[in-house]
């Protein structure tokens, strides 16, 4: 037994190195749009490793042989389950469709006004653009796009329900959610009973944009747009030069001073906010959108969170870290996006006003709601898209749109959306995340962790260490002392002041 696992902890490293490879080269990928065909050699022996049969048999054994050990049981379930994962991902016959569906989005062109657009600054423009005749025009284009590639994603929906089929699950999004833990069935009767506890506030705020924009209706179009624009914020404040002196007061206010953390940090050109890469403890990359702007900060501090949660979290047993939690890494980057609102925050980095820090604390309110929402929205979306692949994938997005947000509205085509190709199944991690944030909040009387040093150490001891070796309830019930509940939650966003 002990040579076996010797051998096995050799193996786990190698194969670790593996996988860090394949992060900084997509780092270089994303960053200096350096293409590699290593990524696809890794592809490929990842697949050949983790479908072995032989050791997958190999691993079962001595699962079973070392049920009673708990650490050993939690290191082979959740190699087990990434090795359930990685034989449906990186199927060949996945793969293929799936790069065909990249290329294609990625590909796809189309003049409006003389201008030529791609589904990359469709969606900047979707959420950045106030002209709201042109956000029509490019989300009915982008719909174009989607209808042209829904057999192809119809297939490849297909293809991953087959293979989860084999495994024993219904479908594929059935299949994922026992990766992270979850069971959609209760998460649906969860946020039906959220939306009904906030619906005041939401008419309440879809009352105040229809008044300031002067529509009659919010289509999908509208939603992001006046979500991140109902209140401008100051942009002089937020300059993308002071990134890095902010970040350092962030994380100097819980003890430890970015000196001593190994993390790049660069502001980049990028369609999106950021994103941050953790390679592996020691070695940390966070990028950001480089513009002056509240939201880039805001960006800023939640991408620091997971910098934080990768370099905290136990290295001990490398596949416990490799293969981490996505609501609980999720719950951590929220907890730290919260400090954006903290006055003494604002006040000691920022020459911010009352009128300012109002529209600030509006903003975030408006924004949980919002967000909660389109979460909710693309979830279910996703989710019918696997129960039932032969239906129309418009009707289903429109289907769904009122039973959301209360009213018909134009929106988008789900063959269109690059991230339920590349990360299935993920958006209701998001609202999970959002309530252990405020189950947090409530049981430690907080608001953001700024300068709440006593806390992060008991984060760290509780929720980020153990990572994987506890699933992600576990630690919040560890944390919080009571298993997780989206009570706290719908407690906040019910409360409309400022």
């Amino acid at each position: 037994m002990q040579d076996w696992k010797k051998a096995y902890n050799e193996e786990i490293e190698k194969l670790d190195l593996l996988y860090q490879e394949e992060e900084r080269l997509y780092y270089e990928m994303y960053t200096g749009n350096k293409q590699s065909s290593r990524i696809d050699e890794i592809t490929k022996i990842k697949h050949m490793l983790m479908t072995d049969e032989e050791l997958i048999e190999t691993l079962l054994s001595w699962r079973n042989t070392l049920i009673n050990n708990k650490v050993w049981k939690r290191r082979l379930d959740v190699f087990l389950f990434k090795m359930k994962q990685e034989e449906l991902d990186s199927h060949p016959e996945v793969v293929k469709i799936q790069q065909r569906l990249q290329s294609n989005l990625m590909d796809s062109k189309f003049t409006l006004n003389g201008k030529e657009f791609n589904l990359g600054t469709v969606h900047s423009n979707i959420m950045e653009n106030p002209d709201r005749v042109l956000r029509k025009q490019l989300l009915l284009e982008s719909k174009k796009i989607g209808k042209e590639n829904e057999d192809l994603f119809r297939k490849l929906i297909q293809k991953r329900n087959k293979l989860a089929k084999n495994q024993g699950y219904s479908n594929y999004y059935h299949f994922r959610c026992s990766l992270k833990e979850i069971n959609m069935n209760t998460y649906i009767k969860e946020m039906e009973k959220l939306l009904e506890q906030t619906e005041e506030t939401s008419d309440y705020w879809d009352n105040r944009i229809v008044e300031k924009f002067g529509w009659e209706k919010i289509h999908l179009y509208d939603q992001y747009f006046s979500t991140f624009h109902f209140n401008t914020i100051q942009s002089n404040a937020f300059t993308a030069n002071r990134l890095k002196e902010v970040l350092n007061d962030i994380v100097n206010s819980i003890g430890f001073p970015t000196d001593q953390l190994p993390v790049r940090i660069e502001s980049l050109e990028i369609p999106y906010g950021g994103f941050c890469i953790n390679i592996n403890p020691n070695d940390l990359r966070l990028v950001v959108n480089k513009r002056d702007s509240y939201s880039v900060f805001l960006s800023g501090i939640h991408e620091m969170g997971h910098v934080l949660d990768g370099h905290f979290s136990s290295y001990q047993y490398p596949e416990l870290y490799r293969f981490y939690s996505s609501i609980a890494a999720e719950a951590i980057a929220e907890l730290f996006q919260t400090i954006i609102t903290d006055r003494e925050f604002l006040k000691n980095n920022f020459d911010i006003q009352d009128d300012v820090y109002s529209q600030i604390r509006e903003i975030n309110h408006l924004t949980d709601i919002k967000m909660l929402k389109m979460n909710y929205y693309y979830s279910i979306v996703e989710f019918e898209l696997y129960k039932n692949p032969e239906r129309s994938f418009q009707e289903i997005a429109n289907e769904y749109y009122p039973r959301v947000f209360g009213c018909d509205g134009e929106t988008f085509h789900p063959a269109s959306e690059m991230f339920y190709i590349e990360n299935p199944a993920f958006f209701q991690d998001y609202n999970y995340a959002y309530a252990i944030r405020d189950m947090i909040r409530e049981k430690f009387a907080v608001t953001s962790l700024y300068k709440k040093t006593d806390l992060f150490q008991e984060l760290i001891k509780k929720f980020i260490r153990p990572n994987q070796l506890y699933s992600w309830d576990q630690r919040v019930e560890r944390l919080c002392g009571e298993p997780h509940t989206f009570a706290y939650l719908a407690k906040k966003l019910a409360k409309v002041e400022f």
